[in-house]
């Protein structure tokens, strides 16, 4: 978390003895920016930091939920998806009904106790 706290603004003014007031304008102003209200910016911010995420990489998804999303995770599996795709480990189908029928193909094979491959 030491890496998190020296990037992140709000604990880095926690840190430096500032104010509780100026705490909670900071906290405001950061919750603002990410379209948040301040109880679920805090709230998102709380649980990063306890499970160790780098703080300086969260943000929240702007439907107003209060979700959070690390940008590192996010490339991480979209660097595994492209690696899978090269492998030609991904199904790609041109249409909805194409990929509901392969669904139902694997269900039939998992029904009869077999593999999928």
């Amino acid at each position: 978390m030491a890496d998190s706290s020296e990037k992140f603004p709000l604990l880095a003014l926690a840190e430096e003895g500032g104010s509780s007031a100026s705490f909670l304008k900071m906290a405001r102003a950061l919750a603002k920016e990410e379209n948040i209200s301040l109880p679920k910016y805090l709230m998102g911010m709380i649980w990063h930091s306890v499970h160790g995420h780098n703080l300086s990489k969260i943000h929240f998804y702007q439907d107003g939920s209060g979700d959070t999303y690390d940008i590192e995770f996010i490339g991480e599996v979209f660097r595994q998806m492209e690696a899978d795709d090269a492998a030609g480990k991904l199904k790609t189908f041109n249409s909805a009904e194409e990929g509901l029928a392969y669904l139902a193909e694997i269900r039939k094979v998992v029904s009869a106790g077999k593999e999928v491959d």
